[in-house]
């Protein structure tokens, strides 16, 4: 399970480390003899959404851009241009695309920003019709058109912000104040250009422009709006809650004393249909108060994966030898392995690694589907919480095999924190999808006084 430093890394290796957004990929394109050979590979994932959650981990425009012009130039772009004009059903990939296109135009491709233009005219024109109609509340073009727009500032600057204010204001805006955008775009413009020019830009056109007023009302609402969290619920409300009873339940348990905790238990214990049941029991993971043993011990009897799940999460925030015992025990018995493995993490000690990696291992690693995010979440605090350094291979294994950049982070930090970051590991997260995973490396390499390779 030790990290890779082979001469001649293999079409399948390559197929695993660039669809994981791994650096190791960039770096093997960089420095093969025929990078070409990597074509059909490059090409599926800059066509598709490979990215395991983009809302958490943002898109791979970056990486993606890098792989398709080291492997295919402007042929993988052709294509991508032609996919771009068709039509979308995931505005995620939608702007994944349009962030690669970015990237080939600011290097100066003329006809990545061309379909950019052409994109931005066509929805522009698509929404005005929509919008005639009042009908665009959940229309897919609306989300894309805002992720449009503010690939479009980046890009051209303070002229495509307000080329933008002016064309939704005047085409889009009806002037009885229903609106189409979201803050999303304003709020990343004063990101980007400053709050004073943005509102000044929008006050001194909202007195030449009918439009721009509708536009500038919406923006100083945005700036009033004010985080209120929601009042916690009584427990006649938690168990009156229709689809909702899980987000209630947390709010509940978040300030309920022991007592009123015993009382939802009480009640949810009794309700006969086990998907509710642990719908109401969900809140207990996040209570402030002690949960009793009596009731963990009912919740690790249940047939409900959820609600073994749910006691296996309040036993873990208070580490004891008794809770590492069970954790073990499960092990050993082949049960429960996810629960065990997040059960060990608190209670982590060296003595436990093997038997913990074996865990792990046990655990099917697909991309869509399966247990295996929360057992390498756990994983990794069990590591981090373990003194000393790891001995099995088993933090650099979650570090090649999880499709979460985000959790790969947190894994990177480790490797290094524990003294096991080689300067080609540093080198190949110089070019890993996840931009703070770029920059730690960069950091490091600048204090140790290497540059990249």
């Amino acid at each position: 399970m030790g990290y890779r430093n082979k001469k001649k890394m293999t079409k399948k290796q390559f197929r695993h480390d660039f669809l994981r957004g791994l650096g190791s990929a960039i770096l093997e394109l960089k420095l093969c003899s025929d990078p070409r050979q990597y074509y059909d590979i490059v090409r599926y994932g800059c066509l598709h959404n490979t990215t395991y959650d983009m809302q958490c981990e943002g898109d791979r425009s970056w990486y993606l851009y890098q792989g398709a012009h080291l492997a295919g130039g402007d042929s993988i772009l052709h294509d991508m241009i032609a996919r771009y004009t068709g039509s979308f059903s995931d505005s995620w990939f939608f702007g994944q695309l349009t962030g690669i296109l970015y990237h080939y135009s600011i290097r100066g491709s003329e006809s990545a920003r061309s379909a950019l233009y052409d994109k931005y005219y066509f929805l522009l024109a698509k929404l005005s019709r929509i919008g005639a109609s009042k009908n665009w509340t959940d229309t897919i073009e609306r989300d894309m058109f805002e992720v449009l727009c503010i690939w479009l500032t980046s890009l051209d600057g303070w002229h495509a912000f307000k080329a933008a204010i002016m064309d939704v204001s005047e085409k889009l805006l009806p002037q009885d104040g229903d609106f189409f955008f979201s803050e999303w775009f304003y709020e990343d413009s004063k990101s980007e250009f400053g709050e004073k020019r943005v509102t000044g830009f929008l006050r001194k056109q909202s007195m030449k422009n009918p439009s721009v007023q509708v536009y500038f009302n919406k923006a100083q609402e945005w700036d009033k709006l004010i985080f209120q969290p929601n009042p916690v619920p009584a427990l006649d409300e938690v168990v009156a809650g229709i689809g909702s009873a899980r987000r209630l339940s947390m709010r509940f348990c978040r300030n309920a004393a022991s007592e009123d905790l015993e009382k939802l238990f009480q009640i949810a214990m009794a309700e006969p249909d086990l998907t509710r049941r642990s719908e109401l029991l969900q809140g207990l993971r996040f209570a402030s108060a002690p949960v009793s043993e009596n009731m963990i011990a009912a919740l690790l009897q249940s047939e409900n994966k959820d609600i073994r799940e749910t006691a296996c999460i309040i036993m873990g925030k208070q580490p004891s030898p008794e809770t590492r015992a069970y954790a073990l025990s499960l092990m050993e018995k082949g049960e429960d392995i996810v629960n065990a493995i997040a059960l060990l993490s608190p209670n982590m000690l060296p003595q436990h690694e093997q038997m913990l990696a074996d865990a792990v291992l046990s655990v099917p690693v697909k991309f869509a589907e399966g247990e295996w995010h929360s057992a390498f979440s756990s994983a990794e605090k069990a590591l981090s919480n373990m003194r000393g350094k790891p001995q099995t291979g088993l933090l650099l294994y979650l570090y090649r095999e999880t499709y979460c950049s985000c959790c790969r982070e947190y894994i990177v930090r480790l490797i290094h924190k524990k003294g096991m970051s080689t300067d080609a590991l540093l080198q190949e997260w110089c070019y890993d999808t996840n931009p703070e995973i770029r920059e730690y490396a960069k950091r490091i390499l600048r204090a140790k006084g290497v540059g990249r390779k």
